[in-house]
């Protein structure tokens, strides 16, 4: 009886060993922006290139090789990507991908191209894909999100940066007049719980939002409160007349939404560099929650998640996961991290 036992258990332990085994063939490391020094949840040139030297030597591919590998890739392979199309993947990345002659995906909001100067313009775009070193794919349009469900999470400070009130803009910019998220005034409006406007229906704000929630807090009931107690106010108002501040996004408009956030994105970038953009990275990594088919049928192939882990070298096109490079400043970290997954 014990022989069967342990015969059992050491079969159990062959398939973990070698689905583990078969799982750490491909990595795919996924970076936002490289800075000039390292700061909170971002590295710094020097870090970046310490990371891209250790992995010089292994086989980097880009996301539009993959087709003609059957998707298929060899031992020991890696993904270098990007989300969002930041100057700084210029001026900072793509000199050091250049130096060691690795490749490497962007993954490009089109919307802020020509429009914000903390992104890429198509002149940087066009050298880079000129390179055979840099591909570059979708993230949708915008980029944008939406309000998961009608309930304050806390409070904006003067300023929380430009990467949150970018995108938090769009949350406000239907109830000011005011067209630059630079110039809007965030201080003491709230913050709410937040998804990608593809991945649900969520909530939007009326139109007269910002006029009501300011004669709230206005009250001398509100002011008297401590932080904790004035969301628990606000939030219990919010609840009880929730028809009076925000509105449900129908089937309809987020359909739309979809459409128009894939399409556009695809669109351009296939039109501006003469090449397939079938490669989409979810936006903060938030999952379409409607039918996988929906997506495929709008031209993409291949979905890419933030969600941590490696993948087997036949990859799954619907189920990209990924290791983020952003957070590992430590050299001896990302080492470490890596030995996991590579030889």
């Amino acid at each position: 009886m014990i022989y069967k036992f342990l015969i059992v258990v050491a079969g159990l332990l062959f398939l973990v060993y070698y689905f583990l085994k078969k799982r750490k063939n491909l990595i795919c490391l996924m970076y936002h922006n490289v800075f000039n020094e390292s700061t909170t949840g971002i590295i710094g040139k020097n870090e970046f290139e310490a990371h891209i030297k250790y992995i010089k030597d292994k086989k980097t591919f880009k996301m539009e090789e993959l087709k003609s590998l059957n998707y298929h890739l060899p031992k020991n392979s890696i993904l270098v990507t990007f989300d969002d199309g930041y100057k700084n993947n210029y001026t900072n990345a793509f000199p050091i991908l250049k130096k060691y002659n690795v490749k490497a995906t962007i993954f490009l909001n089109t919307k802020y191209i020509e429009k914000d100067e903390s992104y890429l313009n198509w002149d940087e775009i066009k050298e880079m894909y000129k390179s055979g070193l840099i591909d570059f794919q979708m993230h949708t349009h915008s980029h944008s999100p939406t309000i998961r469900k009608p309930e304050i999470k806390g409070f904006f400070l003067k300023d929380e940066g430009e990467f949150v009130n970018r995108e938090y803009f769009t949350i406000f910019s239907g109830n000011t007049k005011e067209k630059d998220f630079r110039k809007f005034d965030f201080t003491g409006l709230p913050v709410f719980k937040i998804r990608s406007q593809i991945s649900i229906k969520g909530y939007k704000l009326k139109e007269n939002f910002l006029y009501e929630y300011k004669e709230l807090i206005k009250k001398n009931e509100f002011k008297n409160l401590s932080t904790l107690n004035q969301k628990k106010y606000l939030n219990h108002e919010l609840k009880k007349n929730c028809k009076k501040y925000f509105e449900k996004v129908t089937d309809e408009e987020f359909k739309e939404k979809l459409i128009f956030e894939i399409t556009e994105n695809k669109k351009i970038i296939e039109e501006k560099l003469n090449k397939k953009a079938e490669y989409l990275a979810y936006p903060w990594g938030h999952k379409y929650t409607g039918k996988i088919k929906d997506i495929e049928n709008l031209g993409v192939k291949g979905i890419v998640l933030t969600t941590g882990g490696t993948n087997n070298r036949k990859i799954k096109l619907k189920k990209i996961l990924r290791v983020n490079g952003d957070r590992i400043k430590d050299y001896k970290i990302f080492l470490k991290e890596l030995k996991k997954f590579i030889k």
